[in-house]
């Protein structure tokens, strides 16, 4: 095997150049650590829980939602039935696509995106705002390099090369004219008579229509529901407006490629939030902008990234050594580490800061999460690593008062690890300063800007880095889906959750959609998308084939898959017995991991573990589902040829 460090010299970033040697950690008391953890969370803890924020399409703030220019396929328009109908644009729903035509039983023309987006790429499409770059690297997030023989520039590359990767694979499979984007979908209905299902569609600025599909898939990824906090006084700001996700260079000048932001050499901004976006984004409004004035609810945890281009002669070397395959032993490489594995890899292919975070396992489970001393082994890991962190911001950041707001009070696993060379000397710059709000957060705009702990900050932009609402294909916002006999998947879901492998559940035939519920979980969400469009397509290729056999003289048999009642029923006590291992979350500091640390009553708790993850991490989900098709049979599911129906 080959290390990426053994041939690939990192190029010279510019770093943050800590001011004295903090590779040891400080002796402290674990007790006295956990101390200032819980004196911290109670400080952030809210009685409106996720109610505090808004949808970002919401009405009430829907100037925010424009991006790009609407432009409409009237052919797409015109074609009211198609085979396949995948709701997302994104990586997810261009896996599932690639991976049911190379199971050979669609063909590109029987397969229909729809998208709110004015283009492929998903949340690569949406985010345009300056840094943006992929936090995982990109030799293992950018899907199908294998496939493509594409060489990525950086080990993580920036937003508009994820778009651009996003274009390179609709366009090797002929998919590049099959998405119908800048469309809502408003509502899917169940035609028991026809097998079909019935998608309701807005294109924008146009009358609602509707197109037929025998199958449906809801790739709507986890970062499609931008939010922000519910503000007193917003509506009256006299100033500039908007969210990360829907940056706006016409305002600041620039572009995604080239963000020279003149537009702001005159003018102080607010930027609310110190999550992933802000960490990325911060940086380049201080090169630019007369002032920005940051606020904070809740510091990250910020550890180094250490990008670095490709080494082209690396790149080769390695592709030839591992052969085929080579991707997705890489992913698993990657994979094994924040899950905790045992044993642990001999040889860390990808050796950056989250194969260092064994700890995130308690997030996204390990094969360990059931041992009655997982979570305090995770904790002394963690101890030391967030005491990194913290020591690293002691020695970079001039100013102690904003040092001490900046350091990250909480086990890592709570909030989504950062990753940054520049972010924490930003803070050093002179027209840049932090109000840090003691956990509290923003609660009021003014005409002329935010009010915050007893003072007004004017302001000639505020820009909301406050991120997304976790949602996924089970939490599919004011999309009404419409199954058998009327059933709503809203209100089966208000009893708790119930699939099959997280990808079907009873009552909804022929639907499909990626977790993240009830599937596996990774730091990579690439690779378990990539499972789960796999395990897709081989269920309808084989219910396929089956049917071809039985009805030799049909073309196109039609049919209906869905998991029986009693196999959903397993499955669901199957993430029952492992959503202990994931219990380490419920006393984070609050976030949209875990309800914004609202406490479940006695008759959610069930009911809110049904809405568990794999518990024993994603290796072993992999192998369930494999295990499950090896077996054959498609054990659990319930098929109708389409005239039994």
């Amino acid at each position: 095997m080959l290390l990426e460090r053994d041939i690939a010299g990192p190029e010279a970033p510019v770093l943050d150049q800590p001011t004295t040697n903090i590779a040891k950690t400080t002796e402290r008391d674990p007790q006295a650590i956990q101390d200032v953890y819980d004196v911290e969370r109670k400080k952030r803890l809210r009685p409106d829980g996720p109610t505090q924020y808004v949808g970002v399409t919401d009405e009430s703030t829907g100037s925010f939602y424009s991006n790009g220019d609407i432009a409409i396929d009237d052919n797409l328009l015109e074609q009211k039935k198609v085979r396949m109908l995948i709701v997302g644009a994104g990586f997810g729903g261009l896996l599932f696509a690639v991976r049911l035509l190379q199971s050979g039983f669609f063909s590109a023309n029987e397969i229909l995106f729809v998208d709110t987006a004015g283009g492929f790429g998903g949340t690569w499409w949406w985010n345009k705002y300056p840094g943006l770059a992929c936090d995982v690297e990109s030799y293992t997030y950018m899907p199908l390099l294998e496939e493509t023989n594409y060489m990525p520039t950086q080990k993580y590359v920036s937003g508009p090369e994820l778009r651009e990767h996003a274009i390179r694979i609709a366009g090797q499979w002929n998919l590049s004219e099959r998405g119908l984007f800048h469309t809502k979908v408003n509502n899917l209905a169940w035609n028991d008579q026809d097998s079909q299902w019935t998608v309701h569609i807005t294109p924008h600025g146009m009358s609602p229509t509707a197109i037929q599909s025998d199958f449906v898939i809801l790739a709507t990824g986890l970062l499609n529901s931008p939010k922000l906090p519910k503000l007193d006084g917003l509506e009256t700001y006299n100033g500039k407006v908007f969210h990360t996700s829907r940056w706006d260079y016409e305002y600041t000048g620039g572009s995604p490629s080239s963000p020279e932001m003149h537009g702001l050499q005159d003018k102080t901004v607010g930027f609310v939030g110190t999550g992933a976006s802000a960490i990325q984004a911060i940086p380049h409004l201080a090169q630019w902008a007369k002032k920005v004035v940051v606020f904070q609810r809740t510091p990250s945890s910020v550890d180094w990234r250490h990008n670095h281009s490709t080494d082209r002669t690396w790149w080769t070397k390695m592709v030839e050594e591992e052969g085929a395959g080579w991707q997705r032993q890489r992913m698993e490489n990657f994979n094994a580490f924040p899950s905790n594995e045992n044993p642990l890899p001999d040889v860390d292919l990808v050796d950056d800061g989250w194969t260092k975070m064994q700890s995130f396992s308690v997030l996204i489970g390990s094969p360990s999460g059931l041992d009655p001393d997982h979570l305090t082994r995770m904790h002394q890991l963690d101890l030391h690593r967030q005491e990194a962190i913290r020591n690293r911001v002691e020695a970079t950041v001039t100013d102690q008062v904003t040092a001490r707001a900046l350091k990250p009070w909480y086990p890592g696993w709570c909030k989504r690890p950062c990753f940054s060379d520049n972010f924490l000397t930003t803070f050093n710059q002179s027209n840049v300063s932090l109000v840090d709000t003691n956990g509290k957060g923003i609660h009021t705009v003014t005409n002329q800007g935010i009010s915050a702990n007893g003072q007004e900050y004017d302001l000639d932009a505020i820009i909301f880095g406050t991120g997304y609402s976790l949602g996924g294909s089970a939490d599919i916002g004011d999309l009404t889906v419409t199954g058998r006999d009327n059933r709503v998947l809203q209100e089966k879901r208000q009893k708790g959750l119930t699939s099959l492998h997280g990808i079907m559940t009873n009552g909804f035939p022929n639907l499909f959609f990626p977790g993240p519920y009830q599937t596996g979980a990774s730091a990579n969400q690439v690779y378990v998308l990539d499972q789960l469009a796999v395990h897709v397509a081989h269920i309808i290729s084989e219910v396929g084939n089956l049917t071809s056999e039985e009805n030799p003289n049909v073309t196109v048999p039609g049919f209906t898959i869905e998991p029986s009642s009693l196999a959903e029923e397993e499955w669901t006590n199957k993430v029952l017995m492992r959503a202990q291992a994931l219990g380490g979350i419920l006393n984070c500091t609050p976030s949209y991991y875990n309800r914004e640390g609202l406490q479940f009553k006695d008759h959610e708790a069930l009911q809110a573990a049904q809405f568990s993850i794999w518990g024993e991490g994603i290796k072993s989900y992999v192998k369930e589902i494999e295990g499950w098709r090896q077996t054959g049979g498609l054990a659990g599911l319930d098929i109708r040829l389409r005239h039994e129906a």
